[in-house]
């Protein structure tokens, strides 16, 4: 094999194993989508499962998911007083790759992954609806094994993610 097809090659897979993102409603949600005029109060908090892995994650720090879920939701406008929503996050999964692995096997080490469920109550107290979201960074090398930057994007597309759902509920046209 010539050295620019390895190369292309080696480049082509590392495009492919770079960083994913989604959000997953559940089949009866599709169905019923109700609208978000805007949230009193959101709330995020650890499930068994999260705080099992915590002891492995140690980077993991939910007061900065926290904060950079807070400052996405007030820059588009979604947190009121008034609001008819309040939000809880879960958070169900995580992941942190150590630095040396993140830089030296890369991809190959696995994907630095959060993953968590928003749920909607209404202002009495009834379950409006949720959603998963799924995020995961796989890049190594520097780009990799900075852990400031792979957490940061793991926060912050989380709550790019969130917002842009929570979003999509309130500007949704009423029937």
């Amino acid at each position: 094999m010539t050295t620019s097809r390895r190369i292309a090659l080696m480049c082509v897979f590392a495009l492919l194993t770079g960083c994913a993102s989604q959000v997953t409603r559940p089949p009866e949600a599709a169905a019923t989508r109700e609208p978000v005029r805007a949230l009193s109060s959101f709330d995020v908090v650890m499930s068994p499962n999260a705080k099992s892995q915590l002891a492995d994650n140690l980077k993991f720090d939910i007061e900065a998911l926290r904060g950079t879920i807070k400052r996405a939701l007030e820059s588009a406008n979604l947190v009121a007083p008034d609001g008819d929503f309040k939000l809880t996050v879960a958070v169900d999964q995580i992941r942190v790759r150590s630095t040396f692995n993140a830089i030296m096997w890369g991809f190959m080490a696995g994907t630095d992954q959060l993953d968590g469920t928003a749920t909607l109550t209404r202002a009495d107290g009834t379950t409006a609806g949720s959603f998963k979201i799924a995020t995961s960074y796989g890049l190594g090398g520097f780009a990799g094994g900075q852990d400031s930057a792979r957490l940061t994007w793991l926060n912050e597309e989380f709550a790019k993610l969130l917002t842009q759902e929570l979003v999509a509920l309130r500007d949704q046209k009423k029937q």
